[in-house]
Formats: C-alpha cells, structure tokens, sequence
C-alpha cells in the first residue's frame, strides 16, 4: 500500500504530475517549483496550455510532455513503490518533514521504505570517505553505537567507508538509523551493501526522493547530501579527503545553519586534508564521543552497573584490556583480533560505559 495513494486521486494524481514534471528534460527542482507556483498545482502545470508551460519550462520540456515514455517510466515506478510497501509523500503532504522546505530546492516527492516515523525529528547525520582508513570506520562504527545506545537517529548515505559503518554502528547497539540514498529505494548500492540495505528497510528506514527504479548517477549523490543535511540537526565529518562528497553535506548544512563537526586525523594523511582541513575553518572538533554525544542528545552513555550484561568476545577483551591504558593495535594483537574487530567491540564496551577511550586510539577500563 502506497500510503493512501489510490489511483486515480487527487494525491495519486499530484504525485505523478511532481514525477513527470521532475523527469522532463530542462526542467529541475527549482523550475518545477516556479511551475507548481504559477499554475497552482503540478497537475494543472502539466495541463496548462503549450505557451504557458513554455514560458517557465522552456522549449524542449514542452515537446516531451506528451511524450507517452515519461508517463510509463513514472506510473512503472509508482506500481513498484506499491509492490515493496513504501510511503510515498508530497511536498503538500502534513507527514513531509518540514526542515526539507528549508532548502531552496527541497524534493517534491520522498519514497520511505521502513519505520517512517524516525523522520519526525532531526537526526546526527555522520558522513566521510568512501574510502575511508579503518581507523575511521571504527570511530564511525562508535561513533553510530553510542548514538544509538543514547537513542538519537544516525544518518548517512548507505555508502561504502564511513556510512555503511555508521549505519552499523546503530543496528549493532538496537538504535534507529536512516539511509539517504542517491537513487531508487528499491534497490541497495552499493549492491556489496544489500545485506546492510534489507537490515535498515527491516528495522530503520530508507528515503529517497528518486522513483523506484532510478539508477545512481553521479549527479544524484549531491542532491542526496542536501537530503541528509536538512533532516540532520547536526553533522559529523569523521574522515574526508580534500575532494570527498562529504564536504557538499558540510556545505548544504552550513546553509542550512547545522553545527559541523568533524573528527581529527593525523595531518600527513591525505584521507584527513578535507576534515582537517573543517577544523581550520571552525568546525566544532570531535575528540570525545562521549562527550560528543551528551551534548547533541543531553543522554548519558549507561554506566558500568547499567550496563548491559557483556559476555563472549567483549569480555575476553576487557579481561586482556585490565587496569592498563593500551593502543587500540596492541590490544588487537593481545587478543588475536584485527584492529577493525577489535575497534568493534570497543565500540559495544564504550557504548556501555565499560571502557573508555582516550586520545591517540588508546582505551582503559572505566573508572
């Protein structure tokens, strides 16, 4: 069920008129909203008379709006949104976030797959390199944990590095999670995420505003980013090179008015220019997650009598953590692990008040 979305009404009705009129050649976001503006709808837009379309829409959209394809590739892709159980919302609908009408170009049309209700307040959106180090995957990784544990809603992109980190991260410690994706939500991509992909359909919640059936082309991932920064109250950089496509959710965010953040990296790593370089220009530091997280949540992390019971892995590697202060590598190799694993089950002993982690990747034993 499409969310109310019958064929043949007035919602159904909008819906395609917003998709068709997205799809037309020469006209973007921003012309379509001059064309629901003037016309009233994008109905009646899509009605208006040859002239009058043609003034806002231009020359070319005007031959393709009778062009039968357009209206097959949307009532295809609407059919398929049915079929997997997405919500579909309007930009006219009273469930549409409102800090999406903060943009100048905010989508006209979302599809949610999953627990729609996680949109109704801001999330922290944690973003950075797809190819990301794994020293930044774990703190990503914790970083989603802890978030999670405290019960904000972690937000990112579904990609590879950093993202798909985070969105475990939440999964691991039961938190809620969200997926902004830079195609159709039938589909997972990368398609190495799918597992990562049905996890957050299952207990999250993926948002696109592309019809099903889109394909990730590469302009699309901007207009993901701005997705991400207008739904997230804050947004944390933790690991982006001097180009990464993290630094446009850094900028929508900036316009938007949403703290920044990022995480320091070792300044002769060339993965860390982009973050490093945020910190430069006033980006808030991360250097606590802990400490980051009870001031966006106002929630403590549990403290160790609080914790959940740990056992089997985690407890083998607070044994072999003692009273001592180790480096995340030593303590891998004392317990026979890689550093990512180990960074993993620190995140879940963190998260639980058990271990604490200071400067440089070195842990110890909560007091």
């Amino acid at each position: 069920m499409v969310d109310a979305l019958s064929h043949g009404g007035d919602r159904y009705e909008e819906a395609r008129a917003l998709l068709l009129l997205d799809q037309l050649p020469g006209v973007g976001l921003v012309t379509l909203r001059a064309l629901v503006d003037a016309f009233g709808s994008a109905a009646s837009a899509l009605r208006s008379r040859g002239p009058d379309f043609r003034r806002f829409a231009g020359d070319e959209a005007e031959r393709e709006r009778g062009n039968s394809a357009w209206s097959r590739a949307v009532e295809s892709g609407l059919e398929e949104a049915e079929r997997l159980g997405m919500k579909v919302l309007t930009w006219l609908d009273r469930d549409y976030p409102g800090r999406l009408h903060n943009l100048h170009d905010p989508p006209p049309v979302l599809f949610l797959r999953g627990r729609a209700e996680l949109l109704a307040g801001p999330a922290v959106a944690v973003v950075g390199s797809r190819r990301a180090t794994s020293r930044a995957r774990g703190v990503s990784e914790r970083l989603g944990a802890a978030l999670g544990h405290a019960g904000a809603v972690v937000a990112s992109g579904l990609a590879l590095g950093v993202d798909g980190a985070a969105h475990r991260g939440a999964l691991s410690a039961a938190g809620a999670t969200l997926a902004v994706l830079g195609r159709g939500a039938d589909e997972a991509y990368p398609r190495t995420h799918r597992r990562l992909f049905e996890e957050i359909v299952s207990d999250g919640l993926v948002v696109s505003e592309f019809l099903p059936g889109t394909p990730p082309l590469p302009h699309h991932f901007p207009r993901r980013n701005r997705v991400l920064a207008a739904l997230s109250g804050a947004v944390v950089v933790v690991e982006a090179g001097a180009r990464s496509g993290a630094l446009i959710t850094v900028d929508h965010a900036l316009d938007l008015g949403v703290d920044v953040w990022a995480v320091p990296g070792p300044i002769d790593l060339d993965a860390c220019t982009g973050s490093n370089r945020l910190l430069a220009d006033g980006a808030r530091p991360l250097v606590s997650i802990s400490s980051f997280v009870r001031e966006v949540t106002g929630s403590e992390a549990p403290t160790a009598r609080e914790a959940v019971p740990v056992g089997g892995s985690c407890a083998a590697l607070l044994d072999r953590l003692g009273a001592e202060t180790l480096h995340v590598d030593v303590l891998a190799a004392r317990a026979a692990l890689t550093p990512p694993a180990t960074l993993v089950l620190l995140t879940q002993l963190e998260a639980s008040g058990l271990v604490e982690q200071l400067p440089g990747m070195r842990f110890r034993r909560a007091a």
